[in-house]
């Protein structure tokens, strides 16, 4: 199976669907086959060396193991052979009391009629059925799980941070690299509809040259989180690491590594609840990133800007419709973006990589490493600040 290279798409056949209206300001009709090749509306050639099916082992029934769990229930191609959790309500289907900053498909009861389950994570990763393992457990679990199971000869999904620094992320990459198998760390926002189509408008140049860039991530302190974790500083990172990171990567992914990095904020106790970092590039280039926590609660918002030389782009979740905006020549004009979820995109393509046998393009475990490191770059500044 191979991709259609995007220039010579064939004008019947596939699913196109575009942004903007006929490419108006982008200067072509841009479909999601340019903007998104390996996700859900690429269009390829199918060959016949493809597996059918791809088994999952999930490990965790948290917020994001519920979602991860109605994500492969979707794809007609993977098939939920086992699930781990050491809470004995979650193993029988009691899912109710999940929840989580951007809300979740939740039920009373979910059906693991069929579904092998476990106690034990190492006794789902010997599972000889499953073929991929979704780790959806505390930070200070990811390297050990990851490198156990790619040791056992499975593929790996790995919620961010990869890990929890750069050391266990070096050495998952080695794991990685004897072992040959694939590892996609959960970056989501690499397939988030407004910002994959953002990196594409700001790629495209017809606006000129990034000058300036701003990213925003706040919300309520996730007192959810299974024996608090998530808000004791020493195993979630607090801010900087578990949602910060979410735009750190994506920084990285549209503009590169900076320069220079420049960070301070608020940490109460051990716990980092507000980190404001500034990024400097060459040419005089900034990117600004905000990320906060308020222990007092308070709605979930993120969004982003982008200064070009002949046009500013911008999204916000605040806004009631999740488009993206351009001014240029003080005219102000609308993107469509489809609303496909960024979770179910990302388990699509890491299912459809690893029944095509192919390279996986986000998430990687290289990316992923960068990413913690400049977290931890920006955190050793912040710890540094309230000594």
């Amino acid at each position: 199976m191979s991709d259609v290279p995007a220039g010579s798409l064939p004008k019947t056949g596939g699913e196109l669907r575009t942004i903007g209206s006929g490419g108006a300001h982008l200067g072509r009709e841009t479909t999601l086959v340019d903007i998104c090749p390996q996700g859900k509306y690429s269009l390829r050639w199918t060959g016949d060396k493809m597996r059918d099916y791809i088994n999952v082992g999930l490990i965790g029934i948290g917020a994001m193991g519920r979602t991860h769990f109605g994500c492969y229930r979707n794809n007609p191609h993977a098939n939920i052979t086992a699930i781990c959790d050491i809470d004995e309500r979650k193993r029988t289907g009691e899912w109710s009391t999940l929840s989580y900053n951007i809300g979740s498909e939740i039920s009373d009861l979910v059906d693991v009629s069929g579904i092998s389950v476990y106690e034990s994570y190492a006794d789902l990763i010997a599972d000889p059925s499953v073929d991929l393992v979704d780790i959806c457990l505390p930070t200070p679990l990811h390297a050990s799980t990851t490198i156990e199971a790619l040791r056992a000869g499975k593929d790996v999904f790995c919620e961010k941070p990869m890990a929890w620094d750069v050391d266990e992320c070096n050495d998952i990459e080695r794991a990685v690299n004897e072992t040959g198998r694939k590892l996609m760390v959960g970056h989501c926002l690499r397939y988030w509809p407004q910002y994959v189509a953002a990196r594409e408008i700001i790629r495209g140049g017809e606006f000129g040259d990034w000058r300036y860039a701003s990213f925003h991530r706040s919300g309520g302190a996730p007192n959810w989180s299974w024996n608090n974790w998530l808000i004791t500083g020493s195993q979630s990172g607090g801010v900087v690491l578990d949602m910060h990171i979410h735009d750190v990567d994506a920084a990285l992914w549209w503009f590169g590594r900076p320069q220079s990095i420049h960070a301070a904020g608020v940490a109460i106790g051990a716990l980092p609840t507000t980190v404001d970092s500034t990024w400097r590039y060459k040419g005089d280039k900034t990117v600004a990133l905000h990320g906060s926590w308020d222990l007092n609660g308070g709605p979930f918002r993120y969004g982003f800007k982008v200064v070009l030389e002949r046009g500013s782009l911008w999204f916000d979740s605040a806004d009631s419709s999740p488009n993206l905006n351009l001014v240029s020549n003080d005219e102000v004009d609308v993107f469509p973006v489809y609303e496909e979820s960024a979770y179910q995109l990302q388990l699509d393509d890491l299912v459809d990589c690893l029944r095509r046998g192919s390279a996986l393009i986000h998430g990687t475990p290289k990316a992923s490493s960068e990413a913690v490191e400049v977290a931890w770059e920006e955190m050793k500044q912040l710890q540094k600040a309230h000594q």
